[in-house]
C-alpha cells in the first residue's frame, strides 16, 4: 500500500464514527462498494428516514470530477436499492427515496458549491474535514444562498411628441425666394 493509500485509509477509518455529527444520524451499511464504471464508493449508508446516501470522500480539495462522480454514482445505487431491500429486509431503506449525497473534503471551492446547489431539488451535502488526518475535525457546509435577481424594470412609456419650441424667425418668403 502507498503512503498516499495509506493516508486515505486512515482518514476514512477516523471519519467514519464522525459522519452522523453531521445533522443527520446515518447508518453505514457497506464499504468500499465498487460502482459504476468499476468506481468506489467509499460508504452507502442509511437516515433514518430509509434513503439511502451515496458518501463520497476526498483527502484534498475537491474537483469538480468529484461532483460528476457523486452523481453517477447516485444513479447506480437507486437502481439497487429495491434489490438490496429484498435480499436483506432488514435494511432500513426505502427504495421510492432518490439516494442523497454526502461527498467530504479538504476545500470545496465556490464553482462546485453552486453545482452541488443546483444539481438536485434535495441539495448535496457537503462536509469539509480539517486538522489532522488521524482526527479529523467535520462541518457541514450550509448550501450557498441563491442569489435573487431584481425584478426586470417595466419598459419606459412613449415619449409624448415634443413640441417644438425652437424659433427661427424665418418666414415663408425666406424659404421661398
Amino acid at each position: 500500500m502507498s503512503e498516499a493509500e495509506a493516508g486515505r485509509a486512515a482518514l476514512r477509518r477516523a471519519l467514519a464514527p464522525r459522519l452522523g455529527r453531521l445533522g443527520t444520524p446515518l447508518e453505514l451499511i457497506a464499504e468500499d462498494v465498487v460502482g459504476e464504471e468499476d468506481a468506489t464508493i467509499d460508504w452507502i449508508a442509511a437516515s433514518s428516514d430509509g434513503a439511502a446516501w451515496v458518501v463520497l470522500v476526498e483527502p484534498l480539495a475537491a474537483e469538480h470530477e468529484l461532483l460528476v462522480r457523486a452523481l453517477a454514482q447516485r444513479a447506480w445505487v437507486a437502481a439497487r436499492v429495491a434489490d438490496w431491500c429484498k435480499l436483506a429486509p432488514s435494511l432500513s431503506l426505502r427504495s421510492e427515496i432518490e439516494p442523497r449525497l454526502l461527498l467530504v473534503a479538504r476545500e470545496f471551492d465556490r464553482m462546485l458549491r453552486i453545482a452541488a446547489r443546483e444539481a438536485s431539488a434535495d441539495p448535496i451535502r457537503l462536509a469539509r474535514w480539517s486538522g489532522d488526518a488521524e482526527q479529523p475535525d467535520l462541518e457541514l457546509l450550509e448550501p450557498l444562498p441563491r442569489v435573487r435577481r431584481p425584478a426586470p424594470a417595466l419598459p419606459p412609456a412613449a415619449p409624448r411628441a415634443l413640441a417644438s419650441v425652437f424659433r427661427t424667425g424665418l418666414t415663408e418668403a425666406d424659404l421661398t425666394g
